[in-house]
């Protein structure tokens, strides 16, 4: 038995060596984990992006090296989000399918009429390319295929990077301010001299009152992180309007407005009404002084006059 393990040793070599000899010959075995391009159409060429889901669209558009909302050129983008279809997308590479068979496309939701979103890439000389988003086999993992190829391919990208609702993109601090210095409203009038906060005219004290300083403070804060949940998509009378400047004296006017249980606000540099939560609300519209003032406690004063007096 001893005497043929040196004979078995020599085979298998041999057979290994045949093995190397045939992968290395056959192009098309050494190219099976080749990665090659997702698009067709160069990335850095991309002008236009269409992102179709159900019945809603939308369309990215270039201009001045700039992305925008078509029709929304107003509004402020999510960089971060965006760059999942102009960087991340656009630049993934695929190796081999897990499909090439037309009857497949049906299971993994990546037919023409039935996907699970829609994404049309065009570049600036009117080249474009369609891909399907189809089912996802597992956590941030997508089917997808050119709309114009058999393939199917698992690509590492989740569902919910891509959108065709706009209140996904947009960023909701839009709204938000820096380095407030005034604050004017119908009911109280503040100004910040040498980082104390003041009222102005017309608001005056009453006697027995002074400013609650952190109650100012955190009225602020609710404008340097103000957040809005989304666009509004019907027609806004404002009921209420606050008037802020910045350090550099820019003015900014918010309006405010109520419809049953929904509210709104909208920046007069800014075209479009958004939408914010009820408390949200409550707390920037509906200004009194007293919100912004503290009762001085007389009988305190009257017990330090009379131990003063004893």
């Amino acid at each position: 038995m001893n005497k043929h393990i040196p004979l078995l040793s020599a085979f298998l070599l041999l057979q290994l060596v045949i093995a190397g000899l045939l992968f290395s010959a056959n192009p098309t075995m050494d190219n099976v984990t080749e990665k090659k391009p997702l698009l067709t159409i160069t990335p850095d060429l991309i002008s236009k992006i269409k992102v179709i889901e159900d019945d809603e669209e939308i369309t990215f558009v270039q201009k001045d090296n700039e992305w925008q909302l078509d029709g929304y050129s107003g509004l402020i983008l999510q960089k971060n989000k965006l760059s999942a279809l102009t960087s991340e997308l656009a630049n993934l590479q695929v190796n081999w399918p897990v499909t090439s068979t037309k009857s497949s496309h049906e299971r993994f939701n990546l037919t023409v009429d039935n996907f699970e979103k829609q994404i049309i890439f065009s570049d600036k000389d009117g080249n474009e390319q369609v891909l399907l988003l189809g089912k996802s086999p597992s956590y941030k993992q997508l089917y997808v295929r050119d709309i114009t190829d058999n393939d199917v391919y698992s690509i590492k990208f989740s569902a919910y990077q891509v959108s065709a609702d706009v209140n996904n993109w947009f960023d909701k601090s839009m709204l938000a301010i820096d380095n407030i210095s005034k604050i004017n409203h119908s009911q109280v009038n503040l100004a910040k001299v040498d980082e104390d906060w003041q009222l102005t005219p017309p608001s005056s004290l009453a006697e027995q009152q002074s400013l609650d300083t952190a109650s100012i403070e955190d009225f602020i804060n609710q404008l340097t992180g103000l957040s809005v949940t989304g666009l509004a998509t019907e027609p806004i009378q404002a009921t209420n309007t606050l008037t802020v400047l910045n350090d550099q004296d820019d003015e900014f006017v918010y309006r405010f407005a109520e419809n049953s249980d929904n509210y709104f606000v909208k920046r007069d540099d800014i075209e479009y009404w958004f939408t914010l939560p009820k408390a949200k609300f409550e707390q920037l519209a509906n200004l009194t002084l007293n919100q912004f003032t503290t009762q001085q406690d007389n009988n305190k004063e009257e017990d330090s006059a009379t131990l003063s007096d004893e």
